[in-house]
């Protein structure tokens, strides 16, 4: 889907939406306050573009960790001819908010798009990303800007999973593994300023 048109759906699925606000009360509920829990925002065009570098294929399968109120897994989706996406977010409250979002594209949009599009399946799971299985992944996405060295370590550890040939779009920390060849360094627009993103390949 051309880049203009994947936009224009996006701000129309996502009008009048605050996915701060939703985190905040969220993280006030579940008492998950540390920084790993950070919410942040992509920007439509400059995400787009960086996973542009990933080289998504017809057909394979697209993971967000920390997948929020599931902007850029939805985004993924109308941009890229992925034939699954999955978005995996830790706050339940989160995940509720983008399988809101899911049902009105679902209602309102899908209909009205290619069969590649109405045949993609595109889910939200809650929990914790480092308990999930993610060796389906062909391309998978972490903005892990705030994740402390723990937390980096297991899920550097955890990406061994994925299969060889398989794309790491990792924002705002590196990769230090040698199960993963470094592709490319991109700067990324976010919504609070910007951070590096760089493209790793599983070995």
């Amino acid at each position: 889907m051309e880049l203009a048109h994947a936009q224009e759906i996006f701000e129309q699925l996502y009008s009048g939406f605050s996915g701060y606000d939703i985190a905040r009360n969220e993280k006030e509920r579940t008492g998950l306050k540390d920084a790993g829990t950070t919410y942040g925002e992509v920007v439509p065009g400059a995400f787009i573009e960086v996973l542009r570098e990933a080289d998504p294929k017809p057909g394979e399968v697209f993971f967000d960790l920390g997948s929020g109120t599931g902007k850029a897994t939805i985004l993924a989706a109308l941009a890229y001819p992925f034939s699954r996406v999955v978005g995996i977010e830790l706050l339940p409250g989160l995940g509720d908010a983008a399988r809101q979002v899911l049902a009105r594209y679902d209602t309102e949009v899908r209909p009205r798009l290619t069969p590649e599009h109405q045949q993609q399946r595109i889910e939200f799971i809650d929990g914790n990303f480092l308990e999930q299985d993610l060796s389906s992944a062909d391309v998978l996405f972490a903005h892990g800007t705030c994740y402390g060295p723990e937390t980096m370590a297991q899920l550097t550890q955890k990406l061994t999973e994925m299969h060889p040939g398989s794309r790491v779009v990792m924002a705002g920390q590196t990769l230090q593994s040698t199960a993963f060849a470094f592709v490319k360094m991109k700067v990324m627009r976010t919504d609070w300023g910007t951070a590096l993103a760089a493209v790793y390949q599983r070995r």
